[in-house]
């Protein structure tokens, strides 16, 4: 074992104030740390416990009778390296510190004198009653790196672990950092919360057993509703990230605390953390909102059974699709998880955020093509968003049809309802942005497949865009090519584009597969349409009022040539 870089007395000497003992103890451990771990005691284990006792005789000394704020400010003293001073309970920290790291015999001997608990009452103390000095010394660093590496290393052992339990400690600890956050001392924020994660992946049985009989879970979350409102997003989403935290890595032994969080209006409480991130990311994602989002979608795969899918699915369908009514691979089985990620989707408008969701859907697909069928056929979170899609920003309009496409690409699936309502949202949607991003999936939709042009012309949306191509063409032949045209926005010129290629590549597929009489009619068609785009283009042409424009009147003289050669 190397040495630590911590300070050391000058020129070795022991402090006046020390007890012989202690003299011994600091030639002992500076040989220690020099030695590489070469050097052999007749028993290090008897070491460990005589030293281990000691420094918990020191802090109950330092603790005993005194109200927080002392206790806590008589703990910082008594741990703390004090230069030529007294350097008792500094010596025993660093001392403990090089022996919990040894081996877990050694590790076992220090659970037993009752020091884990004792550091558990401490690390609350500094944590919970800050000092309010400013000044941050580099020793006051060092010392809670070795406090801290200490803990974990307890953390560790089982044997070791079972002494964090043996008071209220825990509880007290775990509660601070939901109801006294807004008092903590930032200082001691970070290793509290590293010691807690520490504790709640080093589950078992009795640790359980613990944060049951203390209501650690339910007490928790009722304190962070209380107080959501109040602190900030971050604040409180790290708070929860560390409760579920203690409930996921809990749930493979027992799902007792996942119940106790269910039970305390546990998904109210993330629906309202994750709605105070409305208009807050700033086009980046908080580490603390990702990791509760992925927490969240875990949640959804919790549950004692699985969910029933009956087959509802509407013919035709693609081939190559089958509907797979066997459970494999990871399914979700709470609906009511679920509903908290529907209904931020519902009710935030924020890119970010609407993206993240989007983003756990496209992950419970692909860990089971299944999982699409049982949330529609239930919940019916796609059908839903069509309607209120064109309500976000457009980054979010894209993630979500690019999701939609995946039911084609990836799983074979022709979502019939779905694309009706696409369809009305392209007729009816004010938003110019919104219509050209759903027609543009639809066009790569009707473009993977000739199924999809039977579809699309028997639901009518070849008609619809007939009809609005004719409108704009009559509208500037009437008003001379100039006038309309000067007014129009680039976004409106890319959409005139996409419904050309849309409407040809409909009629193509009429040409392709259809008898002789469509297939004329499917040509008259295709000349009117070549008659239309050479009027926009004309009208276009004369209406270019800046260089941004060039551009579209580039794209559509290239669907104009693209329409004239399926005349050929």
């Amino acid at each position: 074992m190397g040495a630590l870089d911590t300070p050391g007395l000058p020129g070795g000497r022991t402090s006046s104030h020390a007890d012989p003992s202690d003299g011994i103890l600091f030639v002992t451990r500076q040989a220690w740390e020099h030695s590489v771990g070469i050097i052999c005691f007749p028993s290090l284990q008897r070491l460990a416990e005589d030293v281990s006792d000691q420094l918990a005789q020191e802090i109950q000394k330092a603790l005993a009778g005194k109200p927080a704020e002392q206790a806590r400010a008589a703990a910082g003293q008594l741990l703390q390296w004090k230069g030529d001073l007294d350097q008792d309970g500094y010596l025993l920290l660093k001392s403990v510190y090089v022996l919990t790291g040894t081996d877990l015999e050694t590790l076992g001997r220090v659970a037993e004198s009752g020091l884990p608990a004792l550091l558990l009452q401490c690390l609350y103390l500094f944590f919970a009653f800050p000092l309010e000095k400013d000044e941050l010394l580099e020793s006051d660093v060092q010392g809670q790196r070795m406090f801290v590496q200490m803990l974990l290393n307890i953390c560790s052992e089982p044997q070791s672990l079972e002494g964090l339990l043996s008071g209220s400690e825990l509880q007290s600890l775990l509660i601070a950092t939901t109801c006294l956050r807004e008092h903590s001392c930032y200082f001691w924020k970070e290793p509290t919360f590293c010691v807690l994660r520490a504790i709640s992946k080093a589950q078992s049985p009795s640790i359980i057993q613990y944060l049951q009989a203390t209501d650690c879970v339910r007490l928790s979350v009722q304190s962070l509703s209380r107080l959501a409102d109040a602190l900030p997003a971050p604040e409180v989403s790290e708070a929860v990230v560390l409760v579920l935290s203690f409930v996921k890595d809990s749930y493979p032994i027992s799902s007792a605390l996942l119940l106790e969080f269910e039970n305390g209006e546990g998904y109210p409480l993330l629906l309202k953390v994750l709605l105070k991130y409305d208009g807050l990311t700033q086009d980046e994602v908080d580490p603390h909102l990702e990791e509760l989002i992925g927490l969240v979608v875990w949640l959804t795969t919790c549950g004692r059974s699985e969910l029933k899918v009956f087959d509802s699915v509407t013919y035709p369908q693609l081939e190559g699709f089958k509907f797979h009514q066997e459970a494999s691979g990871i399914t979700v089985k709470n609906l009511q998880a679920f509903q908290v990620l529907q209904n931020v989707f519902h009710k935030v408008s924020d890119s970010v955020l609407c993206t993240q969701v989007l983003l756990a859907i496209r992950t419970m697909w692909a860990w089971n093509p299944r999982n699409f069928f049982l949330l529609e056929w239930t919940l019916q979170p796609i059908s839903q968003f069509v309607e209120i899609v064109s309500l976000k920003p457009t980054p979010v309009q894209v993630h979500f049809f690019q999701l939609l496409e995946t039911l084609v690409f990836k799983l074979h699936y022709v979502p019939h309802e779905i694309l009706g309502k696409v369809q009305r949202l392209i007729k009816e949607s004010p938003e110019l942005s919104c219509t050209l991003v759903a027609l543009q999936s639809i066009l790569r939709i009707t473009g993977s497949d000739p199924l999809f042009t039977d579809i699309f012309r028997d639901s009518g949306l070849l008609g619809l865009l007939l009809a609005q191509l004719r409108k704009q063409a009559k509208i500037m032949r009437k008003s001379g090519n100039k006038e309309s045209s000067s007014g129009i926005q680039d976004s409106e010129r890319e959409l005139t584009c996409v419904m050309l290629r849309t409407v040809v590549t409909l009629l193509k597929g009429s040409v392709r597969n259809t008898g002789k009489d469509i297939t004329s009619f499917a040509f008259s068609l295709l000349r009117k349409i070549f008659t239309i785009s050479w009027l926009l283009l004309k009208g276009y042409i004369q209406g270019i009022t800046n260089a941004n424009a060039v551009g579209n009147i580039h794209l559509l003289f290239c669907n104009h040539l693209y329409i004239s050669r399926c005349l050929d």
